[in-house]
């Protein structure tokens, strides 16, 4: 995503979309110079004037990667810094821009759906202020730029890829607010619909963070309630699903190794190499191989005694 200009993309939402319980209106990335100009202008609802601020009709979900800045709602001023991530909510007032002295690298995406609301309401975002607690930033920020790589490839596109992507980075700061461990129903619930979420998408990009949000609860409740369950964990699954999907097709098509890591949603052949080794103790060549000795068509046995009598002299 890095390597790309900076964009600012307005999504088309078509109403099916509206299903998936989350989905992306607007995203973006850009940089700002030291003692540039800012706020910069953009698509009117997006737009804002720093003296009057601004108030969304959606969530807005930001990260600082270089620099720094501030932003201010109605509760006061809050220091960004470079790692810092911040969510403004619906009818929220605020404005935010980069410190003069450093400018900075600022990441995107509107939201907005059922489910983001529904969470509001319960009180399962796990916020200081407007910054959203996240254990694992690094990962959170390799799935933002992995989104905003997806929408900047394809700008006239909205797709239900891009919910889940979305939903995967808010689940970084969704809190379970119900039981902190689910009983052993809630448990198989959870598990099945988990199993069948990922049997159905493991030719997609997805993770932990993904299947928990389409499952409707936190990371932790995922991944207690499946290997409570299962005995396995969510990313144990993700890779026996690829790999039973890889094997089937190594022995049922001719397809090229090439296609079939993408089909099955491995990163590359030897990311595939090495899960079969794991689960499966052979290399997905020695399949393929394997398949290719066998007989295309069932031999006639022959005579055990060579030759066939023409009849009785």
């Amino acid at each position: 995503m890095r390597s790309s200009n900076p964009f600012s993309h307005v999504l088309p939402v078509p109403e099916w979309l509206f299903r998936e319980g989350v989905y992306a209106t607007h995203a973006g990335w850009e940089r700002i110079e030291p003692n540039a100009t800012y706020p910069q202008p953009r698509a009117p609802i997006y737009f804002f004037d720093w003296e009057e601020g601004r108030v969304l009709p959606e969530f807005c979900l930001s990260l600082c990667l270089e620099g720094g800045g501030h932003l201010e709602t109605r509760s006061g001023r809050q220091e960004i810094l470079a790692g810092d991530s911040y969510l403004f909510r619906p009818g929220e007032w605020h404005r935010h821009r980069p410190d003069s002295a450093t400018g900075w690298v600022n990441l995107w995406l509107h939201f907005n759906g059922n489910l983001p609301h529904e969470w509001l309401r319960d009180g399962a975002f796990g916020m200081v202020d407007n910054k959203p607690e996240i254990a694992d930033r690094d990962l959170f920020r390799g799935q933002f730029e992995r989104l905003l790589g997806s929408i900047g490839g394809n700008p006239h596109q909205n797709s239900a890829a891009i919910s889940w992507q979305a939903l995967g980075l808010l689940s970084h700061f969704v809190a379970d607010v119900r039981a902190a461990e689910p009983d052993s129903r809630e448990a198989g619930g959870i598990a099945r619909r988990a199993s069948e979420f990922i049997m159905n998408h493991t030719h997609t990009t997805i993770d932990v963070g993904i299947v928990a949000a389409h499952v409707g609860c936190s990371r932790r409740t995922l991944e207690i309630g499946f290997k409570k369950s299962t005995g396995r964990t969510v990313l144990e699954e993700i890779q026996h699903c690829r790999a039973a999907r890889a094997k089937s097709l190594l022995m049922e098509t001719d397809m090229p190794l090439k296609q079939i890591v993408h089909r099955a949603g491995f990163q590359s052949r030897e990311h595939m190499r090495l899960v079969f080794r794991k689960l499966l103790g052979v290399t997905p060549g020695s399949i393929q191989r394997m398949r290719r000795s066998l007989p295309i068509h069932a031999e006639t046995a022959a005579p055990s005694s060579g030759g066939s009598r023409r009849g009785a002299g």
